[in-house]
């Protein structure tokens, strides 16, 4: 690791231990990857009886009162620094955040790899850093490892065949401690939860001809493979043979193959084939095994307000809180199904180089996995971008944008985060995000303008 963000990792943890005795306070992202940071960064500090106060927030809204003598940001904080300096410029701050920052050099103390050469979005997450500050605070911490490769993997940083840079180090700690287990595996969602030709008929990324969105061709295609889909119990992919898998992974990148421009061809095996993540510790058909699962579970929780919940289960809670979360996620799956039966019943509207759909009346925090899910079906052109875009809960006035897009467009050189930061700047608004899955917030009144500024921003990688 670079020596000189070893030493501002240092610096952080001296922060941290002169203010030992004073009011410390958390403050996180509520998504997977920052309830993830949160959760190891508490337990570190707890295990040093360190007192402290943990408070989780979205990016749009940053606290503007009640920090502690020494806050500490997880996951945020780096692109929000205009806004802490005005409001907190004379506090005690730490920023331990992965997303790009807006300044080089700032008043705070501010760890953020993208500034010693290494990638935010594929090389470490926020829980990576989270972590990283846990072994500078004792090197015993290596056990919170399994939680931020969760967090990584929930900040879709293995999603081009397995964890690299600093997360590679990392996971090879969870490996090491007994804590997690990679494996070269069928990159299919639900492998330890969901029957196998579930998990087929909701595979969009690529979609697989004739099996993505039905049941029974899903099925049809295992029995025509000879993988059994049933044996006293449905079958998950967990349950799979390594011949089997290597069965249905040619398949499926033949069928696959078939059907994507020639661009793409070479792109199709590393999007069928990849690297998994099961959390030992955990049950064999737990939503919990799976870090993938696990990380959908912590985003229920922070998409239906209740972010603390997958916080103390990241600690180790499994009694009351795992029952909520347990119910929190069944809540957001059915929160999903109502807002694709609202997307299936206004349509999708085609552009030339996108498509987008309005999503009024869905909740502000599920639209953008609503898009993600709608560009799996078969009225979208999976090989454009989706954006949809609905109002603020608490402002009318603004609206939430999400967009989306294959990772074959990302492979191709799209970075819809970029493009959408650019874009909602332009119009007054403000955006950012991963490049295949990022989010803006637009005057209302805007809209049309931006969509078409987006167009022609993106029209270059299309």
């Amino acid at each position: 690791m670079d020596s000189d963000f070893t030493e501002l990792l240092q610096n952080a943890k001296n922060k941290i231990i002169q203010s030992k005795d004073s009011k410390i306070k958390i403050i996180s992202h509520i998504d997977a990857d920052g309830i993830s940071s949160a959760s190891i960064l508490s337990l570190a500090l707890d295990r040093l009886k360190i007192n402290h106060d943990v408070h989780f927030t979205s990016l749009d809204g940053m606290p503007s009162s009640q920090l502690g003598d020494l806050t500490i940001f997880l996951d945020m904080g780096s692109g929000q620094i205009e806004y802490l300096m005005s409001e907190h410029g004379e506090k005690d701050i730490i920023i331990v955040d992965h997303h790009q920052g807006e300044y080089p050099k700032t008043p705070f103390l501010e760890v953020n790899p993208n500034k010693f050469g290494y990638s935010g979005s594929e090389e470490v997450s926020g829980s990576g850093l989270s972590y990283l500050l846990s072994l500078e605070l004792d090197k015993k911490n290596k056990d919170l490892s399994s939680i931020a490769i969760v967090g990584a993997v929930g900040d879709m940083q293995g999603s081009w065949g397995g964890l690299k840079g600093l997360n590679r180090d990392i996971l090879l700690d969870s490996i090491e401690t007994g804590l997690v287990k990679a494996q070269e595996d069928l990159l299919l969602y639900g492998r330890s939860t969901r029957p196998i030709y579930k998990s087929l008929q909701y595979f969009s990324d690529p979609p697989i001809p004739g099996v993505t969105g039905s049941d029974s061709n899903a099925m049809a295609l295992l029995n025509s493979l000879g993988i059994p889909c049933y044996e006293g119990d449905w079958r998950t992919v967990s349950d799979m043979t390594s011949d089997e898998k290597k069965k249905l992974a040619t398949e499926i990148i033949r069928k696959t193959i078939m059907a994507v421009p020639q661009e793409y061809i070479s792109f199709i095996p590393q999007m069928i084939m990849g690297e998994s993540y099961s959390l030992l510790n955990e049950e064999e058909r737990s939503p919990l095994r799976d870090a993938s699962e696990f990380a959908t579970c912590l985003n229920a929780c922070g998409k239906n307000g209740r972010p603390e919940v997958g916080f103390y289960v990241c600690k180790g809670n499994r009694g009351i809180y795992y029952d909520i979360l347990i119910g929190l996620l069944r809540k957001h799956r059915q929160n999903i199904a109502r807002s694709m039966n609202l997307v299936e019943s206004r349509g999708v509207v085609m552009k030339e180089k996108f498509q987008y759909f309005d999503g009024s009346g869905i909740n502000d925090t599920i639209v953008g996995t609503v898009a993600s899910l709608v560009l799996g079906n078969r009225d979208t052109d999976p090989f454009l971008p989706i954006v949809a875009f609905t109002t603020l809960a608490n402002d009318p006035n603004v609206y939430k944008i999400s967009a989306r897009c294959s990772r074959l467009l990302v492979l191709k050189g799209l970075n819809l985060g970029k493009e959408i930061k650019k874009s909602a700047e332009s119009v007054g608004g403000k955006g950012g995000g991963h490049p295949p899955a990022c989010g803006a917030y637009v005057p209302i009144e805007k809209l049309t303008e931006f969509l078409n500024i987006f167009e022609e921003n993106i029209a270059t990688c299309i």
